[in-house]
């Protein structure tokens, strides 16, 4: 039975190393998220790499808005995840009102993106499908399909500014998060 977890109770799971799934909307997670939180995509929890990044023996913590709780856990159980410890009572209301730290991912829109390429040298990284990439793609990008990137983080450059996208920004959003 999955159960409300008040703020010490998340704050101990979240200690002893339970996973964070974040399922607020993509616009919610980037305006703040609980650190180390993990932003799941529909898209991420159905692709066949998620398991690989989560393993279905994980303990699992879950944010969610109010009242869509036991639809979350439905979804991950649907997939398989069994070993979910409960839910943030109040969603992550209750997170951001004890004023406890807060982690950003910044989103910029592609007129953004250009003026930031005029002016330095970020590495950006398609995600999408080779098909979708030789389709079409920003000129500099460099193709790196999600599992080569997922799996291969040791190779990326410590330094420097990395631009991720996708067809929609929702993948990109939880790759970005796992990192």
């Amino acid at each position: 039975m999955h159960q409300p977890l008040n703020l010490a109770q998340f704050e101990n799971e979240n200690d002893t190393g339970a996973y964070i799934l974040d399922f607020r909307t993509a616009n919610e997670f980037i305006d703040g998220f609980v650190p180390g939180s993990f932003y799941m995509s529909r898209r991420f929890l159905n692709a066949p790499f998620c398991k690989d990044v989560i393993a279905e023996s994980e303990v699992i913590i879950i944010i969610a808005d109010k009242n869509t709780e036991t639809r979350s856990i439905s979804e991950l159980e649907s997939h398989h995840y069994q070993n979910i410890a409960g839910w943030l009572k109040g969603g992550f209301e209750t997170w951001y009102e004890t004023k406890n730290k807060l982690d950003v991912v910044i989103s910029i829109e592609a007129d953004e993106l250009m003026m930031d390429m005029k002016y330095d040298d970020p590495q950006v990284i398609d995600i999408r499908s080779a098909d979708a990439y030789r389709t079409m793609h920003l000129e500099t990008a460099e193709n790196i399909p999600v599992e080569n990137l997922l799996f291969n983080l040791d190779q990326l450059p410590k330094e420097g500014t990395f631009y991720l996208y996708c067809e929609d920004g929702d993948l990109s959003l939880s790759v970005i998060s796992s990192l």
